[in-house]
């Protein structure tokens, strides 16, 4: 074999080896996490780094690890998508296998066929170019303009099969363009007809790539190489490697090309990488099984590799190498160590040097371990129980055969390496020569700031070595309260030894004696299982189920940082370390990296799958973890650098009382919006939101309020909210969103949301309320005001009334007939009848003076009263009227009350008008009745003149009767006509008074 040839395998498959060293974090997405179908046609990344992924069953559109699927429901024109792309003015292109092309500008499809133009509505693929679409059908290319839609399609050039149009490139502002069976062409628009021009005939060509200058054309089996410049040129030298069929390219930040490939026929497909004119198989170390790979993209500002394939839908690979991980054949990792520049790995098989590359230069295996056991028996110095060791001590057994040596730890001292076993102790030079054995069985050993050899003895104290090769040391006490137990680390910091203990807390051994911290009331913590010292020279100290603390102890103890236990991911710490201002806090969840009070999480998203971490160590910038399988290296520099996030949230759905908002209200399946205006019966909603911008969706956690008044609510790793039944109001709900990765929380303004308050709510219903209320108000106090003037005014006339009616009882008629009947009585010397008729008379007018200062009297007030006043009107007529009063039995007359003076006018007009010297049998009746339960009847019925005498009493115009009449009136205004005088020639007259009572 030529030399050249054996020197390029050669270099080959170290830069294979080097490339199969290398760990990417993989995630694959399939129908079982919402993608519409498994068979992946086509991946596209848009303008705004979104992935299309066009299947056999629609299109879908990943973020946050979800789908958004879209298919002829929504308009496109057909479900099997082979190719998406975006044109310049940004809306999205659709081409498909049996549907022609769909155009989305955000809101609405747009679809070409055969009849619109197309040669085919077998579509392969959509290629943009200025303000043009170029499709790629089955029998040829058509080129769309994106703003008129007009449709041109070119004369294909004579062909004997389809002229299938799979792939394009630009170059030089010109669009090229191969078809599977026919060869490569290009689509000259000089003329005012584009034509198509062949290039170069050729028996297949699946898939074109340019990359700078160079062209891949892919065949059946291999690639093809040119160089895009000496195409131009006519020369079409290249060179062919590879195997498979490659579909599509991609290029990443790195330069590096890849390649999807599916053999149709042959199970030689997956991933490939093209290295100096070969493809690399990279399938297995992207965590990529299948062997139908049709595309590959790259999403350049997160360093991601899409992977689609036709079986098991789309693979996720990161690229930017932050953990790499190394299965180091299955051994497990003890400890780890450096060495000058050399890297130690202590496993469960021996302990392994590698060099800066990560290559092992050699291994001590358990059977050199042993070895050096056995050469030192036969020494003779194997009398160590007798060397002062406690009877409770670990005693070595010898006879523990190789394969079942266990390894406990390693230490690095001055020029050697120090590793425990069960078998013994043992010193390691830096050529991983065994060069001493130490018969001891020692948990956890090391070495203090002075050089002196630590034996810490689980059950007996510790012992001190001056000598450790002699064993001349000093034993000290469990007994004695400062003697260090239940060690479990051992550090040198600041010319102190610090010894933690699980259950006595921290130990120092300074100036050649210990300290227990605990004992001496220094620091009550008890348990302790990691500690180590960040850039200052503080210590960073650990529970395996406790507080992380950062604590100075140079000059004085101080704790300086509590870290609390519930703040970090995960309930076990299974390792501390310190980088820069950073500390690295392990769990069984991942990394958790604690920076000026956040904490970020770093588990099997971003490639630390095993989180069952055994031993760390930090080499440099890079962090190693031991598993029981192998070992990560993490490059720090990358992990506290700081990482994007969250820069967007988008609503996806909507619905207000359970019913989905039209797809009217949607730009981009994103609602258009962001405000809503419902009325108050319309207030339970339904928000589906989607962020956008960052890298690992599980590492996000939400919370939102409605207000920013308002609490927040507990996080939660849901994307959708439930309003239910808000009041009335408005609402700004904003989402802070917290990611773990980035450590960052972000508040993001999702909606405002404006519930309409009900029409006797709203400002114009309460100022017309108002208004009215007013006016009713205004209205009431000013007929309060009316009623109580009229009141007044009522009052005063009745006041008027009465005294004209006290004026008018004793009218100068009666007077004069009085003082006529007296005088009569004393001409005719009758001194007792006019005696008498003086006591009557003075006795009426007393009793008129005092039944005028009240308002209203009884009912047999008032007929006594008129007794004596029909008893001397009567006097004048020689007592000849026979008066008659007849009282209902249901009425009360000592009870109810009437007003005053009301009866005596119209019994006045009886005496005066009805009778006279010649009326025969004259008779006066006073009646009174019970009409209702509140309204009285009096009637005062006489036999006198009837006609006559009504006649002469209206002509007469009775001011007494009047002002009777309007007194009732004003007294009682609940009775119409209070008054009715009824009158007959041969009945006399009746009168009929209303009386409320």
């Amino acid at each position: 074999m030529p030399l050249r040839i054996r020197f390029s395998l050669c270099f080959l498959f170290l830069a294979f080896q080097s490339l199969l060293a290398q760990y990417f974090p993989s995630k694959n997405y399939s129908t079982t996490d919402g993608l519409p179908n498994n068979a992946v046609r086509a991946l596209f990344l848009d303008s705004k780094s979104v992935l299309w992924i066009g299947t056999e069953n629609g299109v879908a559109i990943m973020e946050n690890g979800s789908f958004l699927t879209i298919d002829e429901s929504n308009g496109l024109g057909h479900n099997s998508c082979w190719d998406i792309s975006q044109d310049a003015n940004g809306k999205m292109w659709f081409a498909s296998y049996g549907g022609g092309v769909s155009k989305y500008d955000g809101k609405k499809f747009t679809v070409f066929t055969t009849k619109n133009g197309l040669p085919a509505d077998k579509t392969r693929k959509v290629f943009p170019f200025k303000n043009k679409m170029y499709v790629g059908t089955e029998q040829g290319v058509s080129i769309i303009d994106i703003n008129s839609h007009k449709v041109v399609t070119p004369k294909v050039p004579a062909h004997k099969e389809d002229f299938i149009c799979i792939s394009f490139f630009e170059y030089k502002n010109e669009v090229y363009f191969t078809s599977i069976f026919e060869g490569l062409f290009k689509i000259d628009e000089s003329g005012k007809t584009p034509q198509i021009i062949s290039i170069k005939r050729h028996e297949k060509s699946y898939c074109l790539g340019l990359f700078g200058t160079t062209l891949y054309t892919a065949n059946d089996g291999f690639l093809s190489k040119f160089d895009i410049q000496n195409i131009a040129n006519g020369n079409w030298t290249s060179s062919k490697f590879g195997k498979s069929v490659v579909w599509q390219f991609a290029q990443d930040k790195r330069n590096s090309i890849y390649a999807a490939a599916w053999g149709i026929f042959s199970p030689d497909g997956g991933l490939y990488r093209i290295l100096d004119d070969e493809m690399i198989d990279v399938s297995d170390f992207y965590g990529i099984d299948s062997k139908v790979i049709l595309n590959v993209v790259y999403d350049k500002s997160k360093d991601i590799l899409y992977v689609g394939s036709n079986d098991k839908g789309v693979y996720e690979v990161r690229l930017d190498q932050m953990i790499d991980y190394n299965s180091f054949k299955g051994k497990s990792i003890i400890d780890f160590e450096v060495f000058n520049d050399q890297k130690l790995i202590l496993h469960n098989r021996g302990i392994s040097f590698l060099d800066s590359k990560g290559a092992i230069l050699k291994t001590v295996l358990r059977s050199d371990f042993k070895n050096s056991e056995l050469s030192f028996l036969k020494k003779g110095k194997n009398s160590v129980s007798k060397q002062g060791v406690e009877s409770r001590d670990f005693e070595l057994n010898f006879n523990i055969p190789a394969d079942a040596i266990e390894f406990y730890e390693m230490v690095k001292h001055k020029n050697s390496i120090w590793v425990s076993s069960n078998i013994g102790i043992f010193e390691i030079n830096q050529h991983g020569k065994i060069i001493a054995y130490i018969p001891k069985h020692s948990l956890k050993f090391g070495f203090t700031t002075n050089d002196k050899f630590i034996e810490t003895i689980t059950y007996a104290g510790v012992r001190v070595y001056d000598d450790i090769y002699n064993l001349k040391g000093k034993h000290y006490s469990k007994f004695e309260k400062n003697t260090p137990q239940y060690i479990v680390k051992i550090l040198n910091n600041n010319n102190k030894t610090y010894l933690l203990s699980v259950f006595n807390g921290l130990y120092v051994f300074h100036n050649n004696q210990f300290q227990s911290y605990l004992a001496d009331g220094i620091w009550k913590e008890k348990k302790f299982k990691h500690i180590t010292v960040n850039e200052k020279g503080q210590l960073i100290l650990a529970a395996e189920f406790g507080n992380v603390f950062i604590v100075d102890d140079k000059k004085s103890f101080e704790i300086l940082k509590t870290i609390a236990k519930k703040d970090l991911v995960g309930n076990t710490i299974l390792f501390l370390e310190a980088y820069k201002d950073f500390i690295l806090i392990g769990t069984e969840k991942g990394l958790n990296i604690y920076h000026n009070g956040i904490i970020r999480l770093i588990d099997k998203e971003q490639g630390l799958k095993d989180g069952a971490v055994t031993t760390s160590q930090i080499f440099e910038n890079q962090l190693w973890l031991g598993t029981k399988n192998g070992y990560y290296v993490v490059d720090l520099d990358k992990v506290v650098q700081e990482q994007i996030t969250v820069d967007a949230i988008g609503i996806s759905s909507l619905a207000i009382n359970g019913i989905a908002l039209p797809k009217e209200k949607y730009r981009w399946f994103q609602y258009a919006s962001n405000k809503l205006v419902c009325d108050y019966k319309n207030n339970s909603f339904a928000i589906n939101f989607i962020p956008k911008g960052h890298l690992f969706p599980n590492k996000l956690k939400y919370r939102y309020r409605l207000k920013s008044s308002n609490r927040w609510s507990p996080y939660s790793d849901k994307t959708n909210l439930y309003l239910s039944y808000l009041p009335y109001g408005n609402y700004t709900i904003e989402v802070e969103v917290f990611d773990s990765n980035a450590g960052k929380a972000t508040i993001f303004k999702l909606l405002n949301i404006q519930i309409q308050p009900p029409f006797w709510l709203t400002w114009w219903f309460i100022v017309l309320f108002c208004i009215v209320i007013i006016c009713f108000l205004v209205t009431i106090i000013l007929r309060y005001k009316f009623k109580a003037k009229e009141k007044a005014r009522i009052e005063k006339r009745i006041a008027e009334t009465e005294s004209d009616v006290l004026l008018n009882q004793m009218n100068p008629h009666f007077m004069f007939n009085a003082i006529n009947t007296i005088q009569h009585f004393i001409i005719s010397n009758d001194v007792d009848s006019s005696l008498n008729f003086v006591s009557k008379l003075s006795g009426l007018m007393r009793q008129t003076l005092e039944n005028s200062l009240e308002k209203r009297i009884t009912i047999a007030e008032e007929i006594n009263y008129l007794k004596g006043y029909i008893q001397i009107e009567n006097m004048r007529f020689g007592n000849r009227i026979a008066v008659d009063f007849q009282i209902d039995p249901n009425i009360d007359c000592s009870l109810y009350k009437i007003p005053t003076m009301t009866l005596q006018p119209f019994v006045e007009n009886v005496f005066v008008h009805a009778f006279n010297d010649n009326s025969q049998d004259p008779k006066l009746q006073l009646s009174f009745q019970m009409k209702t339960n509140a309204v009285m009847v009096c009637k005062i019925i006489d036999n006198g003149k009837g006609s006559a005498s009504f006649t002469k009493v209206k002509l007469h115009k009775s001011k007494g009767i009047s002002l009777t009449k309007e007194r009732l009136s004003l007294l009682q205004p609940e009775i119409e006509n209070p008054i009715t005088i009824e009158y007959s020639e041969t009945q006399g007259t009746t009168v009929y008074i209303l009386l409320a009572i």
